[in-house]
């Protein structure tokens, strides 16, 4: 069991991994968050749609360290896979990076929807969250679409031939 809880630690501070853990973050840490207003909103809990904007904000925000965790786990990525795929990869990354700032835009939407609502105010700042939220999902699946077709090209291949 120590051999296991040592290895487990050492993982952690690996980025190839770490970068792996928050991947889907994002991704269901914004869709969870949104099924949460959605379901606050319909009952009416002001403390639970805050807790889903908080949900929100952080899931949009963990695209910082997930990010700058990527760029240093992505020459030992390149270094063990099959260096035609070096191009896809090096491709992939660099979409990820280039859509940050859509994660940036709601993350701060969100927190002042959050302040908005701890004020007591905010209707306006919850709709442009929520709306743009709506579309960073739809954005976030897309991406995670194309990491699929990098990353897991069995999935995609067996699709073609099927």
């Amino acid at each position: 069991m120590g051999h296991e809880l040592k290895d487990l630690w050492q993982g952690l501070r690996d980025p190839e991994y770490l970068h792996l853990l928050l991947e889907p973050l994002p991704l269901y840490g914004l869709a969870a968050g949104l099924l949460f207003l959605l379901v606050a909103h319909l009952t009416g809990e002001t403390k639970s749609r805050l807790l889903a904007l908080v949900v929100i904000t952080a899931s949009c925000a963990s695209v910082w360290p997930y990010q700058e965790l990527r760029q240093q786990a992505t020459p030992r990525i390149l270094a063990t896979r099959d260096p035609a795929l070096g191009p896809l990869i090096r491709g992939q990354t660099e979409r990820r990076g280039n859509c940050n700032w859509a994660f940036y835009t709601v993350a701060c939407l969100g927190a002042g929807a959050l302040a908005a609502g701890l004020a007591g105010k905010g209707k306006i700042f919850l709709g442009l969250t929520a709306a743009a939220a709506v579309m960073l999902l739809c954005l976030s699946v897309w991406l995670h679409q194309k990491e699929c077709e990098v990353y897991h090209r069995n999935i995609f291949k067996s699709r073609a031939s099927g």
